[in-house]
């Protein structure tokens, strides 16, 4: 019983040791499904992809409006100028917070 469990688990183990021989023999390229699919999109010259930097513009306003409403003005500016570096990033045209005594 003992002898049988040793050799399932070195038939477990069979490719472990042998990795880089057997990716030779079976022709598997590691680097196939490698960042292939939807969620990915352009990278940024940011090294950022381009969805990664809408979600974090949207958060930015979110927090934006939410430093608004409780009056947090040093939160605003911070939040605000985020704002704009991301949409440069994006290539959006740049929101104007001349209002709020940002240039």
């Amino acid at each position: 019983m003992i002898l049988c469990r040793l050799n399932n688990d070195m038939r477990y183990h069979k490719y472990r040791y042998n990795y880089d021989k057997w990716t030779k023999q079976t022709g598997w390229n590691i680097f196939f499904y490698d960042k292939i699919g939807k969620k990915y999109y352009d990278i940024l010259p940011s090294d950022y992809y381009e969805n990664q930097t809408w979600g974090a513009l949207n958060k930015c306003w979110l927090g934006f409006v939410i430093a608004k409403e409780k009056g947090e003005y040093d939160k605003l500016e911070m939040y605000a100028r985020r704002i704009q570096k991301l949409e440069k990033q994006l290539g959006r045209d740049i929101t104007d917070f001349s209002n709020w005594g940002l240039e």
